[in-house]
């Protein structure tokens, strides 16, 4: 069964940032992260990325980059830490992409949602 992309609002995103980062990290990371939401077909909630640069000398990945999205009740989260603070964030979109294709396939499946009457 194909789904059709849902025509919505654009969720409210939530971006949080700490540490030393680069002018305009924040905006870079939301848009990333909104390109991902064109083709979900269940209305993405809420939107919240946090990004953080460590100052601990030995960490080799000092950048790291978090989300969560609600798909509809659903989480979807992404989880990544890189070298630079814009690898970390084209890491976050790619993990995020995947989950949401999990999530959808999921929903496909007939599993997740609610059991049928009867």
């Amino acid at each position: 069964m194909a789904t059709e992309p849902v025509a919505s609002q654009t969720p409210q995103v939530e971006v949080e940032a700490r540490g030393d980062l680069p002018p305009g990290t924040g905006e870079l990371a939301r848009n990333k992260v909104l390109t991902l939401l064109d083709n979900v077909s269940e209305p993405v909630l809420s939107v919240r990325i946090r990004l953080t640069r460590t100052h601990n000398p030995a960490t080799e990945r000092p950048f790291v980059a978090q989300a969560n999205l609600d798909v509809n009740g659903r989480a979807a989260r992404a989880h990544v830490a890189a070298e630079s603070m814009s690898e970390a964030i084209d890491r976050l979109r790619d993990r995020l992409a995947l989950q949401l294709t999990r999530l959808r396939r999921h929903r496909e499946a007939g599993r997740g949602s609610a059991p049928k009457p009867g």
